[in-house]
């Protein structure tokens, strides 16, 4: 997971301004304009931290469609918790995917060929892509199926 640094500066203008705000809830009646001048302060002490956070949400979106257009993967991953593709996956043991909660034809298992997370991502893109709902293609969770533990069921979303 990438890092965030809020910089002393920001810092600095973030806790005078929880101290302003802390202040302001003690008095008996609040002006919504001071209300609105106190968020901007925030808004100015983290603005540096959201354009890292932006910065390396669109690094990591860029990564997802290179994997893709790579591996001519259709679906669109949506796992952001994902920094390799080429790493293990946490489900150890899990053979197929299931996907069952769609808009198209049935429920579809495929095969996952490898341990990696990028062997899950074609199983889940294959599994979609056999289903016919082709609205559903952002790939969203999975979850060991209780009675069948090398079993996943995709999660998708539009």
């Amino acid at each position: 997971m990438e890092t965030v640094t809020l910089y002393a500066e920001d810092f600095r203008i973030v806790h005078n301004t929880l101290c302003e705000l802390r202040y302001l809830s003690q008095r008996s009646r609040v002006d919504p304009d001071e209300v609105e001048a106190i968020v901007a302060k925030f808004e100015k002490g983290l603005a540096s931290a959201y354009k890292q956070d932006s910065e390396a949400t669109d690094r990591k979106h860029e990564y997802y469609r290179n994997v893709a257009a790579d591996m001519k993967l259709t679906s669109i991953w949506s796992i952001y918790e994902v920094e390799d593709f080429y790493v293990d996956h946490p489900y150890v043991g899990a053979k197929y995917v299931i996907y069952d909660e769609h808009w198209g034809n049935g429920e579809v298992m495929r095969e996952i060929k490898g341990s990696q997370w990028i062997d899950l991502w074609a199983a889940a893109d294959a599994a979609i892509s056999a289903s016919g709902d082709g609205h559903h293609c952002f790939i969203e969770h999975f979850r060991p199926v209780a009675k069948t533990p090398q079993q996943l069921r995709l999660t998708t979303g539009s």
